[in-house]
């Protein structure tokens, strides 16, 4: 069969997601002028050279942005401490796009480059101001250094009293040093509390502050987290940064806020959230450095709770290496930096499979079920383990009889029409050590806010067909990307999944099985996030406190690793009981508490404990704080569900949601 190829000539297999988008010309995502791109560049390729567009043709200049925040002279300040910055944020025109990634200066330069959500003009700006702030000393009458708490999230409540401070003189002040609004702007310390001071004169209470600076608009489109009564950003932060305001440890606790914009995380399209989370620690790492006074050492605890379904799961991608260099580098530079990941909450979700192809032409059929009125599309990626010699041959056979395939024998992107496309990217591009191939499929149906309407495809049983075509054995996982709607959104969504009917869901009780059993190549292990790979950040499930210890098991949802990934570090508590899940922690205006679970909530509450260790956690908690894995757990999973083992990291009553309230 033919390939087809978009118009604009040979594309990149290190970045497949950018070339769906264009083959498809964007008709799956949502509307924008700018496309935001995590890139890795060449080698060879100097810093200077490449913020001055030097590497690109006049004629495209104008069509590439690099993001301020990557510029001068912020990147050659790191180059002072002996940092070579090879991952940049750049912005390129929709429109121009294809034209772009096809000229021979971007394939003599970017190595990798991973594509988040389309940007309106007004959004797609090159990043905040990052002016020298002034230096926010710690209290001499208070003991032990000060820890900046950071959370990228998003739906941050950032004028909430659980955030705040009371001074000397009585007065109410803000302990969130800066917001970083990516969609809009930053806001300083002084502009909340000037904010919140305008809002508590004219009566109107928080909802005018986040009306003023906030952006919130309730005659414009969209979800509106801080609209609602619960938002996932606030929750997260009280867990890991709230304390009452006269609380003595709340001075030694600066906050930094990113507050990520709803496309990137409330769009289940076929998008990421690496750019946005990448742009976000580098944020935090710069104003973490601006914020350190001499000779003080101010350790950062970063909480990102997220856990996408893609990636190579082994540490490579782009986000994960520059995780684990933070956390390598950051202590010699005075500001030493923990970053905590959510372990994910896929463990039931069906979305992974793994298994070997022993033999030379030894097949194997996955079934994949993709959901009626899913309105966005559906993505697999099939990632082959890193032996030299490995080629395999792919087929995606549709309901109505279609037929895709791609060989990795084949120098080719892949096959596509208007709503199928199967891409392969060798090792050594899109992942630095594994071999992927790509399947992207259409919705199977019309989203009627979209014109013009958007081509669709069959639901039901998908057969993605896996042969090996070489002379030595492979080991195969495939993943598949989340596509479901996100708590309180419109319904776009809908979850495809890996359905095997030797996968046991049910015990003979009719209750969730909790681990793997029988042969179904369908797995429980390796659902791991797939920015949660990484050597040095700290990875933390979720279990459910009940009455006596011995009954503290893992989540259900909490995800597992496999014998190829690094397990979650720790499990924190992610509900209470089956009959109140979820933990407790501040809605988005001052006075109430809300509920929420999964291992988001469990995530904070570990970086409250890193916090508390002053940046420098342990290597094993005290007794105080730890408790054995339940022996309910068989021991084939425990390292991989549970890790070294059970954090009861909740604080006490009056420091989660104190009777102390002003």
């Amino acid at each position: 069969m033919s390939v087809e190829r978009p118009e604009c000539g040979e594309v990149s297999p290190a970045h497949p997601y950018l070339n769906w988008a264009i083959a498809t010309n964007f008709a799956y995502l949502r509307p924008g002028d700018w496309i935001p791109l995590l890139v890795e560049i060449d080698q060879k390729v100097m810093r200077s050279e490449f913020i001055g567009l030097e590497w690109l043709h006049e004629a495209h200049r104008d069509d590439v942005r690099i993001a301020k925040l990557f510029g001068e002279p912020l990147s050659e300040a790191l180059e002072s401490l002996g940092v070579t910055l090879r991952h940049y944020v750049i912005l390129i025109r929709r429109t121009r796009a294809a034209a772009v990634v096809a000229a021979s200066g971007w394939n003599q330069t970017i190595r990798r480059a991973e594509m988040g959500p389309p940007m309106p003009p007004e959004a797609a700006s090159e990043g905040p101001p990052l002016e020298a702030p002034l230096i926010s000393t710690p209290d001499p009458t208070l003991p032990g250094p000060r820890v900046l708490i950071a959370v990228i999230d998003e739906g941050i409540a950032f004028a909430h009293q659980r955030f705040g401070i009371v001074s000397g003189a009585g007065n109410m002040q803000t302990r969130i040093r800066y917001v970083w609004q990516q969609d809009s702007s930053e806001l300083t310390a002084a502009q909340i509390d000037s904010a919140v001071a305008q809002a508590n004169a004219l009566g109107a209470g928080e909802e005018a502050v986040y009306r003023s600076v906030g952006g919130l608009r309730m005659d414009a489109e969209g979800y509106k987290p801080l609209a609602r009564r619960r938002s996932h950003g606030t929750n997260v932060l009280d867990l890991a940064a709230g304390f009452d305001p006269t609380a003595a440890a709340a001075k030694k606790r600066p906050i930094l806020v990113v507050d990520m914009p709803e496309s990137a995380v409330g769009d289940p399209a076929a998008t990421t959230l690496t750019v946005n989370a990448y742009w976000g620690l580098f944020y935090i790492l710069m104003r973490a450095w601006s914020m350190r006074a001499p000779d003080e050492v101010l350790p950062v605890v970063v909480n990102i709770s997220y856990g996408p379904h893609e990636g190579p799961h082994d540490g490579t991608s782009m986000l994960e290496e520059f995780m684990d260099c933070l956390v390598q580098q950051t202590p010699a530079w005075g500001i030493p930096m923990q970053i905590v990941l959510a372990a994910g909450n896929y463990r039931q979700s069906r979305t992974h499979a793994s298994f070997t192809l022993g033999l030379p032409s030894e097949e194997r059929p996955l079934q994949w079920r993709l959901q009626p009125c899913a309105m966005t599309p559906s993505c697999m990626e099939i990632w082959l383990n890193p032996i030299a010699g490995a080629t395999v041959e792919v087929t995606l056979k549709a309901p109505d009889g279609r037929q895709f395939a791609v060989s990795n024998l084949s120098p080719s992107a892949g096959e596509a029409d208007a709503t199928i496309s199967v891409q392969y990217a060798p090792a050594g591009t899109y992942s630095k050590l594994r071999t992927v191939v790509l399947l992207f499929v259409a919705p199977t149906a019309v989203d009627p806010w979209v014109e013009p309407a958007n081509l669709t495809v069959p639901s039901g049983l998908w057969t993605v067909t896996i042969k090996n075509t070489s002379q030595t054995s492979i080991d195969v996982d495939a993943w598949i990307k989340r596509s479901d709607t996100p708590g309180g959104r419109r319904a776009k969504g809908r979850q495809s999944y890996f359905d095997d009917s030797s996968y046991q869901r049910f015990d003979a009780n009719g209750r969730p099985t909790e681990f793997d059993t029988g042969t179904s190549i369908v797995k429980r292990q390796g659902t791991l996030s797939g920015i949660a790979t990484g050597q040095y950040t700290k990875v933390i499930g979720a279990f459910q406190r009940k009455a006596t210890p011995c009954a503290w098991m893992p989540a259900i949802y909490s995800s597992e690793a496999s014998p190829t990934m690094k397990a979650p570090d720790w499990l924190a508590p992610g509900d209470d009981s089956t009959a109140c899940p979820g933990t407790l922690g501040a809605g988005t205006r001052s006075g109430f508490r809300i509920s929420m679970n999964g291992t988001s909530a469990a995530a904070p509450q570990a970086a409250r404990y890193y916090a508390d260790q002053a940046g420098q956690p342990p290597p094993i908690p005290p007794a105080s704080v730890l408790v054995p894995v339940s022996n309910r757990v068989p021991i084939a999973d425990r390292t991989w569900v549970a890790g070294a083992g059970l954090m009861d990291v909740r604080p006490p009553l009056d420091r989660v949601w104190g009777d102390n309230r002003p």
